[in-house]
Protein backbone atom coordinates (compact mmCIF):
# COMPACT_ATOMS: atom_id res chain seq x y z
CA UNK A 1 0.00 0.00 0.00
CA UNK A 2 1.23 3.33 -0.80
CA UNK A 3 1.35 6.50 1.27
CA UNK A 4 0.51 9.71 1.29
CA UNK A 5 1.64 12.76 3.88
CA UNK A 6 0.28 16.10 3.74
CA UNK A 7 1.50 18.66 5.64
CA UNK A 8 -0.79 21.08 6.60
CA UNK A 9 -4.41 20.67 8.03
CA UNK A 10 -5.76 24.26 6.10
CA UNK A 11 -8.40 23.73 3.42
CA UNK A 12 -5.75 23.28 0.96
CA UNK A 13 -4.51 20.38 2.41
CA UNK A 14 -7.40 18.42 3.60
CA UNK A 15 -9.29 19.38 0.37
CA UNK A 16 -6.20 17.83 -1.40
CA UNK A 17 -6.29 14.90 1.44
CA UNK A 18 -9.67 14.38 0.32
CA UNK A 19 -9.21 14.46 -3.51
CA UNK A 20 -6.81 11.83 -2.95
CA UNK A 21 -8.95 9.32 -0.81
CA UNK A 22 -11.68 9.52 -3.26
CA UNK A 23 -8.87 8.78 -6.03
CA UNK A 24 -7.16 6.38 -4.23
CA UNK A 25 -8.20 3.18 -5.47
CA UNK A 26 -6.19 3.66 -8.98
CA UNK A 27 -3.28 3.05 -6.91
CA UNK A 28 -1.89 -0.33 -7.16
CA UNK A 29 -2.29 -1.93 -3.83
CA UNK A 30 -4.56 1.18 -2.39
CA UNK A 31 -3.46 4.30 -0.53
CA UNK A 32 -2.79 5.32 2.85
CA UNK A 33 -2.99 8.90 3.62
CA UNK A 34 -1.98 11.09 6.88
CA UNK A 35 -2.33 14.87 7.23
CA UNK A 36 -0.22 16.25 9.79
CA UNK A 37 -1.50 19.54 11.11
CA UNK A 38 1.01 21.52 13.89
CA UNK A 39 -1.76 23.49 15.85
CA UNK A 40 -4.16 21.97 17.92
CA UNK A 41 -7.13 21.73 15.25
CA UNK A 42 -7.75 21.83 11.87
CA UNK A 43 -8.78 24.74 9.42
CA UNK A 44 -5.70 26.79 9.40
CA UNK A 45 -6.81 30.40 9.03
CA UNK A 46 -10.07 29.67 8.77
CA UNK A 47 -10.99 29.68 12.45
CA UNK A 48 -14.03 30.42 14.20
CA UNK A 49 -14.57 30.70 17.61
CA UNK A 50 -17.69 30.47 19.88
CA UNK A 51 -18.35 32.10 23.16
CA UNK A 52 -21.12 33.90 25.09
CA UNK A 53 -23.69 34.14 22.71
CA UNK A 54 -20.78 35.22 20.00
CA UNK A 55 -20.07 33.64 16.70
CA UNK A 56 -16.90 35.38 15.08
CA UNK A 57 -14.46 34.66 12.16
CA UNK A 58 -10.63 35.08 13.01
CA UNK A 59 -9.95 34.58 9.31
CA UNK A 60 -12.27 34.24 5.90
CA UNK A 61 -16.06 35.35 6.12
CA UNK A 62 -17.50 32.54 3.79
CA UNK A 63 -16.95 31.82 0.20
CA UNK A 64 -18.74 32.14 -3.11
CA UNK A 65 -21.06 29.33 -4.11
CA UNK A 66 -21.36 27.51 -7.39
CA UNK A 67 -17.28 26.79 -7.25
CA UNK A 68 -17.11 23.26 -8.64
CA UNK A 69 -14.87 22.11 -6.56
CA UNK A 70 -16.32 23.57 -3.40
CA UNK A 71 -19.67 22.08 -4.29
CA UNK A 72 -17.69 18.66 -4.12
CA UNK A 73 -16.36 19.06 -0.99
CA UNK A 74 -19.53 20.45 1.05
CA UNK A 75 -21.10 17.21 -0.64
CA UNK A 76 -18.67 15.15 0.78
CA UNK A 77 -18.63 16.87 4.27
CA UNK A 78 -22.13 16.20 5.04
CA UNK A 79 -22.51 19.82 5.41
CA UNK A 80 -25.03 20.57 2.77
CA UNK A 81 -27.88 21.20 5.13
CA UNK A 82 -25.71 23.83 7.19
CA UNK A 83 -24.89 25.85 4.02
CA UNK A 84 -26.17 29.53 5.06
CA UNK A 85 -25.92 32.09 2.40
CA UNK A 86 -25.60 35.36 3.74
CA UNK A 87 -28.09 38.06 3.69
CA UNK A 88 -29.02 40.55 1.09
CA UNK A 89 -27.13 43.36 2.85
CA UNK A 90 -23.78 41.75 1.52
CA UNK A 91 -24.17 43.80 -1.20
CA UNK A 92 -24.08 46.68 0.48
CA UNK A 93 -20.70 47.68 0.34
CA UNK A 94 -19.16 50.80 1.56
CA UNK A 95 -15.56 52.84 1.34
CA UNK A 96 -14.90 55.37 3.69
CA UNK A 97 -13.55 58.80 2.07
CA UNK A 98 -13.61 62.25 2.41
CA UNK A 99 -14.45 61.91 6.06
CA UNK A 100 -17.99 60.00 5.90
CA UNK A 101 -18.71 56.45 4.25
CA UNK A 102 -20.38 55.89 0.77
CA UNK A 103 -21.82 53.47 -0.62
CA UNK A 104 -20.26 51.73 -3.64
CA UNK A 105 -22.32 51.25 -6.45
CA UNK A 106 -22.32 49.18 -9.71
CA UNK A 107 -23.80 51.71 -12.04
CA UNK A 108 -22.69 55.09 -13.06
CA UNK A 109 -25.27 56.85 -11.62
CA UNK A 110 -24.89 55.46 -7.84
CA UNK A 111 -21.31 56.25 -8.28
CA UNK A 112 -22.00 59.88 -9.37
CA UNK A 113 -24.46 60.01 -5.95
CA UNK A 114 -21.90 58.62 -4.09
CA UNK A 115 -19.09 61.80 -3.97
CA UNK A 116 -16.79 59.18 -4.16
CA UNK A 117 -15.29 60.82 -7.65
CA UNK A 118 -14.69 64.07 -8.52
CA UNK A 119 -16.91 65.41 -11.63
CA UNK A 120 -13.26 65.20 -13.45
CA UNK A 121 -12.53 61.66 -12.27
CA UNK A 122 -15.59 60.27 -13.06
CA UNK A 123 -15.49 61.40 -16.60
CA UNK A 124 -12.30 59.87 -16.88
CA UNK A 125 -13.69 56.41 -15.57
CA UNK A 126 -16.19 56.76 -18.06
CA UNK A 127 -13.33 57.14 -20.92
CA UNK A 128 -11.93 53.91 -20.26
CA UNK A 129 -13.92 52.39 -23.26
CA UNK A 130 -11.12 55.06 -26.01
CA UNK A 131 -7.74 54.29 -23.76
CA UNK A 132 -6.34 51.90 -25.67
CA UNK A 133 -5.10 47.95 -24.56
CA UNK A 134 -1.63 47.73 -23.22
CA UNK A 135 1.01 45.67 -25.54
CA UNK A 136 3.73 45.71 -22.96
CA UNK A 137 3.73 42.12 -21.58
CA UNK A 138 5.61 42.95 -18.17
CA UNK A 139 4.14 43.20 -15.04
CA UNK A 140 1.92 45.94 -13.38
CA UNK A 141 1.11 46.56 -10.55
CA UNK A 142 -2.84 47.31 -9.38
CA UNK A 143 -2.51 50.80 -9.27
CA UNK A 144 -0.46 51.42 -12.02
CA UNK A 145 -3.05 49.10 -14.04
CA UNK A 146 -5.92 51.01 -12.59
CA UNK A 147 -4.79 54.54 -12.85
CA UNK A 148 -4.42 54.00 -16.72
CA UNK A 149 -7.41 52.48 -17.49
CA UNK A 150 -9.44 54.46 -14.84
CA UNK A 151 -7.33 57.31 -13.66
CA UNK A 152 -5.33 57.65 -11.00
CA UNK A 153 -8.40 59.04 -8.54
CA UNK A 154 -10.60 55.89 -9.03
CA UNK A 155 -7.20 53.80 -8.23
CA UNK A 156 -6.82 55.74 -5.20
CA UNK A 157 -10.23 55.87 -3.83
CA UNK A 158 -11.76 52.87 -5.47
CA UNK A 159 -9.11 50.01 -6.15
CA UNK A 160 -6.71 50.22 -3.76
CA UNK A 161 -9.58 50.21 -1.54
CA UNK A 162 -10.44 47.33 -2.94
CA UNK A 163 -7.10 45.73 -2.81
CA UNK A 164 -7.23 45.99 0.97
CA UNK A 165 -10.46 44.55 1.32
CA UNK A 166 -8.92 41.28 -0.42
CA UNK A 167 -5.33 41.07 0.36
CA UNK A 168 -4.91 43.38 2.62
CA UNK A 169 -2.25 44.97 0.74
CA UNK A 170 -0.81 47.54 -1.10
CA UNK A 171 -2.04 48.24 -4.88
CA UNK A 172 1.63 49.87 -5.88
CA UNK A 173 3.26 46.62 -5.41
CA UNK A 174 1.02 43.55 -6.18
CA UNK A 175 0.77 42.39 -9.46
CA UNK A 176 -2.31 42.39 -11.32
CA UNK A 177 -2.09 39.71 -13.43
CA UNK A 178 -1.10 37.43 -10.20
CA UNK A 179 -4.15 39.34 -8.13
CA UNK A 180 -6.60 40.15 -10.03
CA UNK A 181 -6.38 38.33 -13.18
CA UNK A 182 -9.99 38.26 -14.51
CA UNK A 183 -8.87 42.76 -15.12
CA UNK A 184 -6.03 41.71 -17.55
CA UNK A 185 -8.32 38.92 -19.35
CA UNK A 186 -10.66 41.54 -19.90
CA UNK A 187 -8.18 44.18 -21.14
CA UNK A 188 -6.30 41.98 -23.42
CA UNK A 189 -9.96 40.41 -24.75
CA UNK A 190 -12.15 43.02 -25.31
CA UNK A 191 -9.38 45.97 -24.69
CA UNK A 192 -11.53 47.82 -22.46
CA UNK A 193 -12.76 47.18 -18.91
CA UNK A 194 -16.13 48.49 -19.27
CA UNK A 195 -16.27 46.88 -22.99
CA UNK A 196 -15.44 43.39 -21.69
CA UNK A 197 -18.13 43.51 -18.35
CA UNK A 198 -20.56 44.54 -20.86
CA UNK A 199 -19.59 41.76 -23.34
CA UNK A 200 -19.79 38.92 -20.76
CA UNK A 201 -23.04 40.47 -18.95
CA UNK A 202 -25.55 37.80 -18.10
CA UNK A 203 -22.13 34.72 -18.47
CA UNK A 204 -20.09 36.00 -15.11
CA UNK A 205 -20.87 33.64 -12.45
CA UNK A 206 -20.59 35.43 -9.30
CA UNK A 207 -21.99 33.47 -7.05
CA UNK A 208 -23.52 34.08 -3.12
CA UNK A 209 -21.47 34.63 -0.11
CA UNK A 210 -21.86 31.59 1.76
CA UNK A 211 -21.02 30.07 5.07
CA UNK A 212 -22.35 27.50 7.44
CA UNK A 213 -24.33 27.62 10.28
CA UNK A 214 -21.94 26.79 12.45
CA UNK A 215 -19.27 29.00 10.77
CA UNK A 216 -16.67 28.42 8.05
CA UNK A 217 -14.27 26.28 10.06
CA UNK A 218 -17.31 23.54 10.13
CA UNK A 219 -16.16 22.35 6.45
CA UNK A 220 -12.54 21.64 7.26
CA UNK A 221 -13.14 19.84 10.31
CA UNK A 222 -16.15 17.80 8.70
CA UNK A 223 -13.80 16.87 6.16
CA UNK A 224 -11.30 15.63 8.92
CA UNK A 225 -13.98 13.63 10.30
CA UNK A 226 -15.43 11.58 7.10
CA UNK A 227 -12.45 12.50 4.62
CA UNK A 228 -11.68 8.85 5.09
CA UNK A 229 -8.23 9.86 5.66
CA UNK A 230 -6.24 10.41 9.20
CA UNK A 231 -5.46 13.52 10.67
CA UNK A 232 -2.46 14.22 13.58
CA UNK A 233 -2.88 17.44 15.27
CA UNK A 234 0.49 18.82 17.48
CA UNK A 235 2.25 17.23 15.04
CA UNK A 236 5.11 19.56 13.90
CA UNK A 237 6.94 18.24 11.09
CA UNK A 238 10.95 19.12 11.79
CA UNK A 239 12.63 17.51 8.36
CA UNK A 240 12.31 16.24 5.37
CA UNK A 241 14.62 13.75 4.08
CA UNK A 242 15.25 11.79 1.02
CA UNK A 243 15.47 7.46 1.65
CA UNK A 244 15.47 5.07 -0.93
CA UNK A 245 11.82 4.88 -2.01
CA UNK A 246 10.40 7.65 -1.04
CA UNK A 247 10.50 10.25 1.47
CA UNK A 248 11.34 10.13 5.55
CA UNK A 249 9.27 13.09 7.67
CA UNK A 250 10.62 13.62 11.02
CA UNK A 251 7.46 14.84 13.77
CA UNK A 252 7.87 16.11 16.91
CA UNK A 253 10.96 16.68 19.31
CA UNK A 254 10.82 12.57 20.19
CA UNK A 255 12.59 10.78 16.96
CA UNK A 256 9.57 10.28 15.56
CA UNK A 257 9.96 9.34 11.63
CA UNK A 258 7.27 8.41 9.04
CA UNK A 259 7.86 7.29 5.62
CA UNK A 260 5.83 8.90 2.37
CA UNK A 261 5.51 7.64 -1.24
CA UNK A 262 4.53 11.17 -1.95
CA UNK A 263 4.29 14.24 0.06
CA UNK A 264 1.80 17.27 -0.27
CA UNK A 265 3.79 20.24 1.26
CA UNK A 266 0.32 22.50 2.02
CA UNK A 267 2.15 24.62 5.15
CA UNK A 268 2.62 28.48 5.24
CA UNK A 269 5.20 29.22 2.25
CA UNK A 270 8.01 30.44 5.19
CA UNK A 271 7.75 26.70 6.86
CA UNK A 272 7.52 24.87 2.94
CA UNK A 273 10.72 26.85 2.31
CA UNK A 274 12.61 25.72 5.55
CA UNK A 275 11.71 21.88 4.73
CA UNK A 276 12.92 22.41 1.77
CA UNK A 277 15.80 24.02 1.57
CA UNK A 278 18.50 21.02 1.86
CA UNK A 279 16.66 19.72 -1.13
CA UNK A 280 16.65 22.83 -3.46
CA UNK A 281 18.01 26.64 -2.32
CA UNK A 282 16.38 28.11 -5.12
CA UNK A 283 12.95 26.57 -4.23
CA UNK A 284 13.47 27.78 -0.45
CA UNK A 285 14.14 30.87 -1.44
CA UNK A 286 11.41 31.36 -3.95
CA UNK A 287 8.83 30.27 -1.26
CA UNK A 288 10.76 32.18 1.66
CA UNK A 289 10.80 35.45 -0.93
CA UNK A 290 6.57 35.12 -0.38
CA UNK A 291 5.76 38.02 1.60
CA UNK A 292 3.39 37.74 4.23
CA UNK A 293 2.60 40.62 6.90
CA UNK A 294 1.07 40.17 9.87
CA UNK A 295 -2.72 41.34 10.57
CA UNK A 296 -4.69 41.65 13.72
CA UNK A 297 -8.82 41.45 13.68
CA UNK A 298 -10.69 42.64 16.68
CA UNK A 299 -13.77 41.51 16.82
CA UNK A 300 -16.26 44.27 18.67
CA UNK A 301 -20.28 43.32 20.49
CA UNK A 302 -22.11 45.74 20.89
CA UNK A 303 -25.63 46.67 21.95
CA UNK A 304 -28.50 48.87 20.85
CA UNK A 305 -26.65 51.92 20.50
CA UNK A 306 -24.31 50.03 18.04
CA UNK A 307 -26.65 48.23 16.01
CA UNK A 308 -28.95 51.55 15.53
CA UNK A 309 -25.76 53.12 14.60
CA UNK A 310 -23.42 50.90 12.47
CA UNK A 311 -25.40 50.96 9.35
CA UNK A 312 -27.31 47.51 7.38
CA UNK A 313 -24.14 46.23 5.11
CA UNK A 314 -21.49 43.86 4.33
CA UNK A 315 -19.03 46.43 5.89
CA UNK A 316 -16.25 49.33 4.61
CA UNK A 317 -13.12 49.92 3.75
CA UNK A 318 -10.68 52.81 4.52
CA UNK A 319 -8.85 54.64 2.30
CA UNK A 320 -5.35 55.55 3.14
CA UNK A 321 -5.10 59.06 5.00
CA UNK A 322 -8.01 59.55 6.22
CA UNK A 323 -7.10 59.26 9.88
CA UNK A 324 -7.69 55.62 10.31
CA UNK A 325 -4.98 52.88 10.87
CA UNK A 326 -8.09 50.16 11.01
CA UNK A 327 -7.88 48.76 6.95
CA UNK A 328 -11.59 48.70 7.40
CA UNK A 329 -14.94 46.74 9.24
CA UNK A 330 -16.47 43.97 8.47
CA UNK A 331 -20.67 44.03 9.67
CA UNK A 332 -20.71 40.33 10.58
CA UNK A 333 -24.11 40.31 12.34
CA UNK A 334 -25.69 41.69 9.49
CA UNK A 335 -24.07 39.46 6.67
CA UNK A 336 -25.90 36.11 9.19
CA UNK A 337 -28.09 35.20 11.82
CA UNK A 338 -26.73 33.50 15.16
CA UNK A 339 -23.61 35.94 15.45
CA UNK A 340 -24.60 37.60 18.39
CA UNK A 341 -27.60 37.78 20.70
CA UNK A 342 -30.63 39.63 20.19
CA UNK A 343 -30.43 43.75 19.69
CA UNK A 344 -26.70 43.56 19.88
CA UNK A 345 -24.68 43.91 16.65
CA UNK A 346 -21.07 42.30 15.87
CA UNK A 347 -18.25 44.06 13.72
CA UNK A 348 -14.86 42.78 12.89
CA UNK A 349 -11.77 45.53 12.72
CA UNK A 350 -8.70 44.81 10.48
CA UNK A 351 -5.25 45.85 11.65
CA UNK A 352 -1.54 45.34 9.69
CA UNK A 353 -1.36 43.85 6.26
CA UNK A 354 1.14 45.37 3.58
CA UNK A 355 0.17 48.87 4.26
CA UNK A 356 0.74 49.29 7.80
CA UNK A 357 2.73 46.15 9.11
CA UNK A 358 4.24 47.74 12.34
CA UNK A 359 -0.27 47.57 13.32
CA UNK A 360 -0.06 43.41 13.14
CA UNK A 361 2.47 43.44 15.77
CA UNK A 362 0.73 45.57 18.49
CA UNK A 363 -0.26 43.65 21.86
CA UNK A 364 -3.55 42.09 21.77
CA UNK A 365 -4.33 45.13 24.65
CA UNK A 366 -3.00 47.76 22.41
CA UNK A 367 -4.74 46.67 19.30
CA UNK A 368 -7.97 46.01 21.35
CA UNK A 369 -7.52 50.04 22.39
CA UNK A 370 -6.80 51.01 19.09
CA UNK A 371 -9.96 49.52 17.49
CA UNK A 372 -12.48 50.63 20.45
CA UNK A 373 -11.18 54.15 19.92
CA UNK A 374 -11.19 53.98 16.13
CA UNK A 375 -14.57 52.44 16.13
CA UNK A 376 -16.08 55.33 18.31
CA UNK A 377 -14.69 57.38 15.97
CA UNK A 378 -16.09 56.27 13.58
CA UNK A 379 -19.69 55.18 13.84
CA UNK A 380 -19.89 57.97 16.52
CA UNK A 381 -20.43 54.92 19.46
CA UNK A 382 -20.04 56.30 23.47
CA UNK A 383 -21.54 53.13 24.53
CA UNK A 384 -18.38 50.58 25.15
CA UNK A 385 -18.23 47.26 23.69
CA UNK A 386 -19.97 44.27 25.54
CA UNK A 387 -17.58 41.16 23.67
CA UNK A 388 -14.40 41.87 22.64
CA UNK A 389 -11.78 39.20 20.46
CA UNK A 390 -8.67 39.98 19.52
CA UNK A 391 -6.85 37.63 17.29
CA UNK A 392 -3.28 37.77 15.66
CA UNK A 393 -1.46 36.17 12.21
CA UNK A 394 2.08 36.73 12.53
CA UNK A 395 2.07 35.11 8.88
CA UNK A 396 -1.39 36.57 7.49
CA UNK A 397 -2.73 37.37 3.44
CA UNK A 398 0.36 35.68 1.50
CA UNK A 399 1.14 39.24 -0.89
CA UNK A 400 1.07 38.39 -4.68
CA UNK A 401 3.65 40.96 -5.44
CA UNK A 402 5.25 42.12 -8.54
CA UNK A 403 6.95 39.18 -10.43
CA UNK A 404 4.57 36.63 -8.58
CA UNK A 405 3.63 34.88 -11.88
CA UNK A 406 6.83 34.00 -12.46
CA UNK A 407 8.14 32.52 -9.19
CA UNK A 408 4.95 30.66 -8.94
CA UNK A 409 6.43 29.06 -12.57
CA UNK A 410 9.61 28.86 -11.15
CA UNK A 411 8.81 26.92 -7.79
CA UNK A 412 6.14 24.50 -10.20
CA UNK A 413 8.97 23.69 -12.21
CA UNK A 414 11.68 23.26 -9.52
CA UNK A 415 9.11 21.19 -7.08
CA UNK A 416 8.64 18.90 -10.29
CA UNK A 417 12.59 18.04 -9.90
CA UNK A 418 11.91 16.62 -6.72
CA UNK A 419 9.95 13.12 -7.31
CA UNK A 420 7.14 12.62 -4.93
CA UNK A 421 6.83 16.04 -4.08
CA UNK A 422 3.67 18.48 -4.40
CA UNK A 423 2.83 22.43 -2.69
CA UNK A 424 -0.17 23.38 -2.46
CA UNK A 425 -1.87 26.69 -0.37
CA UNK A 426 -2.76 30.36 -0.70
CA UNK A 427 1.29 31.39 -1.14
CA UNK A 428 0.72 30.55 -5.12
CA UNK A 429 -2.50 30.33 -6.69
CA UNK A 430 -5.45 32.53 -4.48
CA UNK A 431 -5.62 33.78 -1.47
CA UNK A 432 -9.87 33.18 -1.12
CA UNK A 433 -10.67 30.28 0.99
CA UNK A 434 -12.73 28.65 -2.51
CA UNK A 435 -9.05 29.30 -4.38
CA UNK A 436 -7.16 27.25 -2.05
CA UNK A 437 -10.04 24.45 -1.87
CA UNK A 438 -9.59 24.41 -5.78
CA UNK A 439 -6.13 23.93 -5.89
CA UNK A 440 -5.82 21.75 -2.55
CA UNK A 441 -8.17 18.96 -4.73
CA UNK A 442 -6.63 19.38 -7.67
CA UNK A 443 -3.25 18.87 -6.64
CA UNK A 444 -4.45 16.02 -4.71
CA UNK A 445 -5.70 14.27 -7.79
CA UNK A 446 -2.51 15.64 -9.30
CA UNK A 447 -0.71 13.08 -6.55
CA UNK A 448 -3.10 10.04 -7.53
CA UNK A 449 -2.23 10.27 -11.07
CA UNK A 450 1.43 10.32 -10.35
CA UNK A 451 1.49 7.28 -7.94
CA UNK A 452 -1.07 5.30 -10.10
CA UNK A 453 1.59 6.09 -13.11
CA UNK A 454 5.03 5.27 -11.25
CA UNK A 455 6.88 1.63 -12.06
CA UNK A 456 6.28 -0.94 -9.45
CA UNK A 457 10.27 -1.02 -8.61
CA UNK A 458 10.60 2.95 -8.41
CA UNK A 459 13.05 4.23 -6.20
CA UNK A 460 15.50 7.07 -6.43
Amino acid sequence: MGRLVVVGGGIAGLAAAWAARAAARRVPGGLDILVLERGEDVGGKARTISRDGWLVEAGPTGFLSGGAEMDRLVAASGLAAEILPANAAAARRFIYHGGRMRRVAANPLGLVRSGLLSSQGMLRLLAEVVIPRRRDSSDESIWDFAARRLGAEAADRLVAPMTLGVFAGDAHRLSLVASFPTMATLERDHGSLIRGLLARRGRMQSGTLTTFVGGIQELPRALAARGGFRVSCHAEVNRIARVRLGWEISVGGDGTTITADAIILAADSAAAASLLREHSGPLAADLAAIHCPPVGVVALGYGPEGRKRIPTGFGVLIARGEGFRMLGNLWDSHLYPGRCPDGHVLIRAMYGGGVDPQAGTLTPGELATLARAEVARLYGIEAAPCFEQVVQWPRAIPQYELGHSARVTRIDEMTAALPGMFITGSALHGVAFPAAAAHGVQTGERVVEWLSARPADWHW
